[in-house]
Parts: C-alpha cells; sequence; structure tokens
C-alpha cells in the first residue's frame, strides 16, 4: 500500500462509506472524516467487547469476595 499514490487509493475506495462529523473543543473545529475500506465480523467483535468488559468489570470490582 506504500506505493499507491492518493488518486489511486480514492478510485480503489470511492464506493465505500465516508462519514464526516464537525465537533467543537475549546472554541475550534474539528472536522472528523471517516473512511469504511473494510470488513469485520460483527459477532467476533461484539463477543470480544463483551468479554474485555466483563473481564475488567470482575478484576476490578472491590465488592468481589477475596
Amino acid at each position: 500500500m506504500k506505493d499507491k499514490t492518493l488518486s489511486e487509493l480514492n478510485e480503489k475506495y470511492s464506493s465505500c462509506p465516508v462519514y464526516v462529523r464537525e465537533y467543537d473543543i475549546d472554541n475550534k473545529k474539528y472536522v472528523v472524516h471517516s473512511h469504511f475500506v473494510g470488513s469485520k465480523d460483527i459477532d467476533d467483535v461484539i463477543s470480544s467487547i463483551a468479554f474485555r468488559q466483563a473481564l475488567s468489570e470482575t478484576l476490578n470490582d472491590p465488592n468481589r469476595a477475596a
């Protein structure tokens, strides 16, 4: 991917969705362009997030029996 030009990348991913969001932080305007070019298995993503959250809650619970 290092040897592709910007115009080649634009052409390759032109059919992929792009979202533009504007944020005001400390009176500065930031514009974020999100380009969605890949795919993920939603089941794997949700399982991974749920596992990490459950593990974090279990290990950091101060009321947990020792």
